[in-house]
């Protein structure tokens, strides 16, 4: 029997999305202007971009405190929907003092810093399943690979 995600209703979903940015907040480089994350994410492949808008106004690399990707992971399944999935990559933005956008995406291809391996997608199929009617075709492609 596949694992069963605890559900999150939106007022939780924000709660998170709060426990995140505060996380990052107390992290964040002193002067910081802006930080985005990227995160993607199917099976156990995690992918992240963080950037972090310094005083002059250049983006520079930065690694948040690792937590945020476990409290990534919990939204991410807290937000699976039966038949119809998950969100693939979320872009999140924080600006001072402490408010954040985010943007989910549940149906295009993410861009993958490297690609995931074929079986990575079967994890995703098994975790998250996905109804024919919900499936993207990239994805489905890459489910072929698999053998699925």
């Amino acid at each position: 029997m596949p694992f069963k995600w605890p559900q999150l209703d939106p007022i939780q979903q924000n709660e998170l999305l709060g426990e995140i940015t505060t996380a990052v907040v107390e992290a964040v480089p002193p002067g910081w202007q802006q930080v985005m994350i990227d995160f993607r994410m199917v099976g156990r492949n995690v992918d992240v971009a963080v950037g972090v808008k310094d005083p002059s106004g250049t983006f520079r690399p930065w690694d948040p405190p690792v937590d945020v990707w476990k409290l990534f992971q919990r939204l991410r399944g807290g937000m699976y929907t039966e038949g119809e999935g998950t969100w693939f990559s979320a872009r999140f933005g924080i600006e001072p003092p402490s408010r954040f956008t985010i943007q989910y995406n549940w149906r295009n291809e993410p861009d993958f810093d490297p690609y995931p391996a074929a079986e990575q997608f079967a994890m995703e199929q098994e975790r998250f399943p996905r109804t024919e009617e919900f499936m993207p075709d990239w994805f489905r492609e890459r489910l072929a690979a698999a053998g699925h």
